[in-house]
């Protein structure tokens, strides 16, 4: 891995935590758009949440 030579496993650590921080703050900005919830990020995170559930249950078949 030559191309990790100067990175340290904390480095990696943090740089990957700060890309999921992203998407997931980019995932829950948008469905706050989407329901028109304003500034209320706490409803937003669990209506993201409970749509990701969703669609796990409807890829597997559990829904009708």
């Amino acid at each position: 891995f030559w191309f990790l030579a100067g990175a340290s496993e904390k480095d990696i650590v943090y740089s990957g935590l700060a890309y999921t921080m992203e998407q997931s703050a980019k995932q829950i900005m948008t469905v706050a758009a989407r329901y028109n919830l304003g500034l209320d990020q706490r409803t937003a995170a669990y209506l993201c949440a409970l749509e990701k559930v969703f669609t796990v249950y409807n890829e597997a078949g559990f829904t009708y």
